[in-house]
């Protein structure tokens, strides 16, 4: 009697969830590691207070704090630092406060082109021409009020259109539109570079909605500043990952105010313009100055009864931090704004030596009362305090 044949068992082939990935995204899109952290590099003061070297790339950062505290002079370091790492800074203005001559002495790349400029005389109330600074030179985008108006003004956010007549007041949207733009061009190799955004300040203009009812409503622009940034926080992430060629970063400078209602103890609730969606998306959370009130030190220079102010001691700390191991710490310490950057309260004396005398001389030019000033004459001192 014939023995039934012996079925050869099939061999499964081992499962691999690697080879699976590869196959069903490709080699490339099944890499998910991120890039070692880049850094717009800081000056050594801003290190030694907050223990960072900078500000992080491809991520989202805020700056806050009260008027006069330092957030302009963190601004001016930061542009500067990025135009020397070859970084293109794309700043929004609508603070209406850029100071280029300020921009420069902190290092910013630019230098001024003159020209004929048209101005009211004061005794005659005639239009006079005079030279002076049309503009300024140099690898940078600089997005004012006006300038938001001429590049996008004649969107329509309710419809997804355009309209003939372009506005004069920008919206929310607008500083949306413009990055999401820059970032496609980027991508298209038209614009073939690292991008810094930089945003002076939230809570300066309004969005489209409270634009068309023509009625201040804070929860029009906060719903606004949800929708445009959200989308835009992960296209700034994305460039962290491997692969991706440039590195992207957004810094924001934002206004604060005091919630009461959320006071608690004799607490001091700070709270974010503009919602909790920066307060969310951010990774990197910056605070200068106090807490309930500015908390610093003026530093004051008297020239023979004239007072000038010629810097401020400061405190700076890092109130949120979502960055990677062993960057997730949160120092806080003090610094000193200068006219010409940043620098640490051990330097305030070399400063006074090297880089006040040539102050003073241009501020000696301008009175006539200073003219027989010497260093005999000048006396410093400090005003206000770093406590609350």
């Amino acid at each position: 009697m014939a023995q039934p044949s012996k079925k050869t068992p099939i061999k499964k082939k081992k499962f691999s969830v690697s080879d699976f990935k590869k196959d069903l995204l490709g080699t490339e899109m099944s890499k998910s590691a991120d890039k070692e952290m880049e850094w717009i590099t800081m000056p050594q003061a801003y290190q030694d207070a907050v223990k960072l070297p900078g500000i992080p790339m491809s991520r989202t950062t805020v700056i806050r704090g009260w008027p006069d505290t330092g957030k302009s002079t963190l601004k001016n370091c930061i542009i500067a630092n990025a135009m020397r790492q070859g970084i293109l800074p794309v700043i929004f203005e609508t603070e209406g406060n850029f100071d280029f001559q300020y921009a420069k002495d902190c290092g910013m790349d630019i230098e001024p082109i003159y020209g004929k400029i048209e101005e009211i005389d004061d005794e005659t109330g005639e239009l006079v021409e005079k030279d002076g600074i049309v503009d300024w030179e140099g690898d940078y985008f600089l997005f004012t009020n006006k300038k938001i108006c001429e590049y996008c003004g004649d969107n329509d956010y309710s419809t997804g259109t355009k309209k003939k007549n372009k506005r004069n007041t920008p919206v929310i949207e607008d500083i949306g539109y413009i990055i999401n733009d820059f970032i496609d061009k980027q991508e298209n190799e038209e614009l073939p570079m690292p991008l810094l955004f930089i945003w002076d300040s939230v809570g300066s203009i309004s969005s489209w909605k409270t634009l068309q009812s023509k009625v201040g409503n804070p929860m029009f622009d906060a719903a606004a500043i949800s929708a445009v940034f959200k989308p835009i926080f992960s296209r700034i992430a994305t460039t962290k990952e491997l692969g991706t060629p440039y590195a992207n970063t957004f810094v924001v400078i934002n206004k604060i105010w005091v919630d009461n209602m959320s006071s608690v103890g004799g607490a001091v609730s700070i709270e974010n313009s503009g919602g909790k969606a920066f307060q969310f998306g951010m990774r990197l959370g910056i605070h200068v100055g106090g807490v309930a009130k500015a908390g610093v030190k003026k530093l004051k220079a008297t020239l023979k009864g004239e007072e000038y102010q010629y810097g401020t001691i400061t405190k700076i700390s890092v109130f949120k931090n979502h960055l990677p191991t062993p960057y997730n710490i949160t120092y806080s310490g003090t610094m000193c704004c200068v006219h010409n950057g940043i620098i640490s309260e051990d330097e305030l004396d070399e400063y006074k030596k090297k880089e006040l005398p040539a102050i003073f001389e241009k501020i000696k030019a301008l009175n006539e009362k200073l003219q027989d000033v010497s260093e005999d004459d000048v006396s410093f001192t400090e005003e206000g305090s770093l406590e609350e």
